[in-house]
């Protein structure tokens, strides 16, 4: 297959992807693929390799062999700013917000190519400032869609963790990212905030097209949103398909909900 090869259906695919750690093989020739316009689910117990596939794809480790191709592009290795530059953006399972920053700070700081940042920005800034008055704008949209916008102006160290997550949501937004990857996003959140929280995912998936990769160990509320499921299990993924169907698979029964 060439360095680059038609999208089709799927916005990311990863082709036989192995990392090792010394002796330990951590992800052991993986293969998956994303559909477009979709919310994905990878589980598995803990250490069965799915936070090093999620630091593989993202950028953050380069594997062994192996590769990602996204959006039909050839991206293996690349750095995380790269892949966030083309729209494949990452969010941890602990949200790492500027905290001394107000919410719309935060926000405002993942708009890509603002010209504020150019080396030539105090010499040309009444040329930029209409565009800047457009992100703020654009934050403020963003905010309104994950319920923030009525703080604003709050430092985001004062956000409760949920809230934290959504500020999370609501920065790849403004980043224009197509392809989200979300460690464990309800982690931590009481069960009303958790479901508001999959139900505006699901949202963003039917009105703006965007795709969905989530790690979450919470499947009893995390299996009625999404659309399709891998699983996997020392380094290997042992079954995928619809919800209901890896659930039931006796494989993963065994392996990660210990039956």
């Amino acid at each position: 297959m060439p360095a680059e090869t038609a999208a089709g259906d799927y916005i990311l695919v990863t082709e036989n992807i192995r990392k090792t750690f010394g002796g330990l093989v951590a992800v052991d020739n993986v293969s998956i693929k994303i559909r477009r316009a979709s919310i994905t689910l990878l589980i598995g117990p803990n250490g069965s390799g799915k936070s090093t596939l999620l630091n593989v794809i993202s950028g953050f480790y380069k594997p062994d062999s192996g590769r990602v191709i996204f959006e039909g592009v050839d991206v293996t290795g690349r750095p995380p700013h790269e892949l966030y530059h083309m729209g494949l953006a990452r969010t941890f399972q602990v949200p790492q917000p500027f905290y001394k920053l107000t919410v719309l700070e935060n926000v405002l700081l993942a708009a890509r190519n603002h010209p504020g940042e150019r080396f030539t920005a105090p010499f040309t800034r009444p040329r930029w400032l209409p565009v800047e008055e457009e992100l703020v704008d654009q934050a403020f949209e963003v905010l309104r869609l994950v319920n923030l916008a009525h703080l604003w102006d709050h430092p985001a160290g004062m956000l409760s963790g949920g809230q934290m997550k959504l500020l999370e949501i609501a920065r790849t937004l403004m980043s224009g990212a197509k392809l989200l990857l979300m460690d464990e996003p309800i982690a931590g959140v009481n069960p009303t905030l958790a479901h508001e929280i999959l139900r505006f995912i699901t949202r963003l998936r039917d009105e703006k097209g965007i795709t969905f990769f989530i790690i979450e160990h919470r499947l009893d509320i995390a299996m009625r949103y999404v659309d399709y499921v891998y699983a996997m299990a020392r380094g290997r993924v042992i079954a995928e398909g619809k919800p209901e169907e890896v659930v039931s698979n006796p494989a993963v029964i065994e392996s990660y909900l210990g039956g």
